[in-house]
């Protein structure tokens, strides 16, 4: 069962509070560039209609952030087994994805700056976004099972002779 390994993880109240913190960083890092968080010159969240599946999708995506960043710490400390750099790969492109499709007017600004390469990157993330945080969601859904099957799953090897 794939709650096994969440069950494991999240017994110790230290990756539930770990979670929690990398969960808000995420919250507040998509609703900053996504234009929904104002800090200045008052605090403020706006939510308009046309915003909402992005925010709940941005939502998604920074809880399972909190959720896989946190058993990868807890492989990292537990484990006896040696991680390998793809064990890290759904969680940086999802954490790339997430974040590049909800900066779209930071990345306006700063794309932009790279003349028509910037422009043609800027529509992109601005067109694709939906489809890159959906994809972004689906890479992290795959790094959980992963980081699961290394945690519940022993590969045991004969030895011949």
């Amino acid at each position: 069962m794939v709650l096994s390994s969440f069950k494991l993880v999240f017994h110790n109240k230290f990756y539930i509070f770990l979670a929690s913190i990398i969960f808000t960083l995420f919250w507040i890092t998509f609703n900053v560039l996504g234009e929904l968080l104002f800090f200045t010159p008052v605090f403020v969240f706006y939510l308009p209609s046309d915003a909402i599946f992005v925010f709940v999708l941005s939502n998604v995506i920074s809880a399972l952030m909190g959720i896989v960043l946190s058993m990868n710490v807890y492989v990292l400390k537990n484990t006896k087994t040696k991680m390998n750099k793809s064990s890290f790969v759904g969680t940086t492109v999802g954490m790339t994805a997430g974040g590049c499709a909800s900066c779209s007017t930071v990345g306006f600004v700063l794309l932009t700056s790279f003349g028509a390469a910037g422009v043609a990157a800027s529509t992109f993330l601005s067109v694709y976004q939906i489809p890159l945080l959906i994809s972004s969601i689906g890479l992290l859904l795959w790094s959980y099972y992963s980081i699961h099957n290394k945690l519940t799953k022993n590969c045991v090897l004969r030895e011949t002779s």
